[in-house]
């Protein structure tokens, strides 16, 4: 019972995970491959034909199944990665009506998404 409801629930994350990741693709912004690889980490034990439809798929495919095979990141990647990271905290906190308890938790937020970017090996 405990099985079958662990794997409905990573099917059911799954598919959340590979909307936002497709939706990542299309809107500027939103990072689109994170979500492709934590969608195909979660099909892995729930659903194997999603799974290959990820890792093979033509536009994502490629560099999901690197990431998940070899845990190393293009430096290309990393650098737009951590440049976006910025610019959009950047821009958020500029326009934030909030107190200095949310700015405070988006600069760690931005910080610690960095410092794992910078902690992945790098793919040449």
């Amino acid at each position: 019972m405990i099985k079958t409801i662990k794997k409905t629930l990573l099917y059911v994350l799954g598919f959340i995970f590979l909307g936002l990741g497709i939706a990542g693709y299309i809107l500027p912004g939103l990072p689109g491959t994170i979500f492709l690889i934590l969608a195909a980490t979660c099909f892995v034990r729930s659903n194997k034909k999603m799974y290959d439809w990820i890792t093979g798929h033509k536009i994502f495919g490629k560099v999901v199944k690197d990431y998940l095979d070899t845990g190393k990141m293009p430096l290309k990647v990393k650098i737009l990665s951590i440049g976006f990271i910025w610019i959009f905290t950047s821009i958020s906190l500029i326009w934030s009506p909030y107190g200095i308890i949310f700015i405070i938790a988006i600069w760690i937020i931005a910080a610690m998404g960095t410092l794992f970017i910078l902690t992945r090996p790098t793919k040449h």
